[in-house]
């Protein structure tokens, strides 16, 4: 098995960190630059950082934040928000990011991630995707921070995001992302059959068996966690001391 990842999720507005649920309703968590510090400090493996408004509002995320961070951080960044192009990943990558998180061009202009793949890599792709769990007890797939949804079923959009060099997949449940209810398990027993690049859960873990539960359902390989980390009472030394001792195999800082 390969060791699992516990990565900070950054969600960036303007200069500020924010934490929201079900994607409104936001707070101000803090400085992303004195954050990163704590989190490589504790033994992150990664952070990813997205700007929840670049892609709405027409640019790309601050790449001074991106620099900052990179100069103070040891730890790797993966940096998204309004990346339409090659230039604006090359932007990205010169700024200090070890890879690129693409989510709403992902859905719009998918031959997007073979163009970066291409030119990048695909371990430097990181395909971000989120989703709504809708009266069917099905999956729909939204763009643009979660304000619109498309008419592509989830199944399809992995394989189309995989075949296209896609090297990592991170898929959100909104309906838990912020709630501190729980990750939505069974999403990721599902999408784990479809995804044959590592994958990334991400919304709403609560405590340490939350994620256990995830990994041993699942098998995922990275969590990325948000209020449990910024608004509760938990830090990553002690959350891979706590996976440690279940024995599920982490990275060592």
């Amino acid at each position: 098995m390969t060791p699992v990842r516990i990565i900070p999720l950054f969600l960036l507005k303007g200069k500020r960190l924010v934490k929201g649920t079900q994607f409104k309703d936001f707070v101000d968590v803090g400085d992303p630059i004195s954050q990163g510090m704590i989190f490589d400090a504790q033994g992150a493996d990664e952070i990813i950082i997205v700007d929840i408004e670049a892609s709405r509002e027409g640019r790309t995320i601050n790449l001074d934040i991106i620099n900052e961070m990179i100069t103070k951080c040891r730890l790797p960044i993966g940096a998204g928000g309004g990346i339409r192009t090659i230039d604006d990943a090359k932007k990205c990558f010169a700024a200090g990011a070890d890879k690129i998180v693409i989510n709403t061009q992902a859905v719009l202009n998918p031959s997007l991630v073979n163009e970066l793949a291409s030119e990048f890599g695909s371990q430097s792709v990181v395909v971000s995707i989120d989703v709504r769990k809708n009266h069917s007890n099905d999956y729909d797939v939204y763009v643009f921070s979660g304000k619109q949804k498309e008419n592509i079923k989830l199944e399809t959009l992995i394989k189309q995001c995989i075949e296209n060099g896609a090297g990592e997949i991170m898929i959100t449940s909104i309906n838990k992302e912020g709630t501190l209810l729980g990750f939505d398990y069974e999403l990721y027993e599902t999408t784990r059959n479809l995804v044959t690049v590592p994958l990334i859960a991400s919304g709403g873990a609560c405590c340490y068996d939350d994620i256990v539960k995830l990994l041993n359902v699942s098998n995922c390989d990275a969590c990325a966690i948000g209020k449990m980390l910024f608004l509760r009472d938990y830090d990553v030394v002690r959350i891979k001391s706590y996976l440690k001792g279940r024995k599920i195999q982490i990275r060592d800082a």
